[in-house]
């Protein structure tokens, strides 16, 4: 199997190790999974079908294994928040625009701790993308980001 082609934007030293949040929180057309429901291949601890894995998955990593500034206590499994670079806003009220979103996998108590307050405070702080908190159905916008440059 060839690695991915983003591998190198991979923070060094990091690893999925036992965490399939994204196998929950991920839609992923080529399985026909829908986003919010566990992966059919999901062991509990690994992808069973790894190396035929999609190419969907092959290629997704979030920001924790590609930014080596969030402390590894924000490793989605141990956080229970899951963030990530997305191409769509996740609700429809808003332009569909690159941005990052913080997922809480079960439910918005994940917010309430140190590390995860304090990434939402680092990614609107850095201030080039919109900044999403999502918890089931509620969606809330964290900062505008660089789309409102300011005159």
């Amino acid at each position: 199997m060839t690695p991915p082609q983003n591998i190198a934007a991979l923070a060094q030293g990091r690893a999925c190790g036992s965490c399939t949040i994204c196998c929950r929180v991920l839609e992923i057309a080529a399985l026909d999974k829908p986003a919010g429901i566990l992966c059919r291949h999901n062991t509990g601890t690994a992808c069973g079908i790894y190396p035929e894995r999609p190419e969907a998955c092959a290629r997704w990593h979030c920001l924790w294994r590609k930014i080596g500034a969030l402390p590894d206590e924000l490793r989605p499994d141990r956080s229970g928040v899951m963030f990530s670079l997305e191409t769509r806003s996740p609700t429809a009220e808003a332009p569909d625009e690159a941005c990052i979103v913080g997922r809480a996998v079960e439910g918005a108590q994940a917010f309430d701790s140190w590390e995860v307050e304090e990434a939402f405070a680092m990614f609107a702080r850095e201030g080039s993308l919109p900044v999403w908190k999502v918890s089931g159905r509620d969606v809330i916008l964290v900062s505008r980001g660089g789309r409102n440059p300011a005159r």
